[in-house]
Parts: C-alpha cells; structure tokens; sequence
C-alpha cells in the first residue's frame, strides 16, 4: 500500500524534460509519425465510430389562407378546431375517470363534462366517454380455423 505515498512528480517531469531535450538521430521524425498516428487515431474514431449527421434542411409548411377570407370562414376554423380540441380533451378525461376508478380515486370531472355537453352535444359526448374496444392483435384458434386454410402462393 505504500506505493503511491512518496510520489515525486516534479523528479518525474524533469526526467521526462530530461530525456526529451536529449539529441537524438531521428528524435523529429518520431515526434511527426507519433503526432501523425494520434490525429489519425481521433479522426478515425470521430469520423466513423460516433457518426453526426448534420442536420437536413427541411421545409415547414404551415397553412396559408387566401386574402379574401371572411368573417364567418375564421370564426367557423376556430370553432371547428375548438371542437377537436374538446373532444380530444373529454377522451382523456374519461380515461383519467376509467384509471381513478380502477384505483379507488375520487376524481370530478361534472364542470368539464357539462362544458363538452354543451360544445359538442349529447351524442358526441357520450361518445367520447366510451370505452374504446381494445384492438386484437392476434385470431383466436376458432377464428382461424373458421376462415379455414390459407390459399398456397403460385410458385
């Protein structure tokens, strides 16, 4: 454990200083390969082994609208987005009751239920309170074997 307790750094760089300042034959020509190698080296690892890609220009169109549009047109855009947005919001709400009910949560969403009701109507908002049907990834064994065997590909 005593090994690192008497370091001397100082003896260390002027031998290192030392041995560097020596006239060497080739000492030049070592140094360039070595810096050389070591440029290659980073360049390598830069270039191939941490790929950037710089970032393709890209167009954002947005929508544009004629001139001439009236009154009525903006206010019937506005209207309609406002109609996504609620019914958007009154699915996630009633995803949110589904999850505090499966936790026993008390969560109130009547103001919120009463706005979509107004905005949306009756129909459209029972709508957005019901469950979706969950989506069936795999057949059953009975439905596949209802469609009976599948056609073999022309060869």
């Amino acid at each position: 454990m005593g090994m690192f307790n008497n370091m001397d750094v100082g003896g260390g760089l002027s031998d290192f200083w030392a041995y560097i300042r020596e006239p060497r034959p080739h000492r030049w020509a070592v140094w360039g390969v070595a810096l050389a190698l070591t440029w290659l080296v980073f360049t390598g690892v830069e270039k191939y082994l941490i790929p950037y890609e710089a970032p393709k220009e890209q167009i954002i169109y947005f929508e544009n609208w004629t001139a001439d549009r009236s009154a009525q047109d903006i206010r019937a855009d506005w209207v309609a987005r406002a109609r996504e947005t609620t019914l958007h919001n009154a699915q996630k709400r009633a995803e949110y009751q589904r999850f505090a009910d499966s936790l026993g949560i008390e969560y109130d969403s009547e103001e919120a239920d009463r706005v979509t009701r107004e905005t949306l109507g009756e129909e459209a908002a029972a709508a957005a309170k019901k469950k979706p049907e969950p989506v069936q990834i795999r057949s059953t064994l009975a439905e596949r074997a209802a469609r009976g065997a599948r056609p073999k590909a022309a060869d």
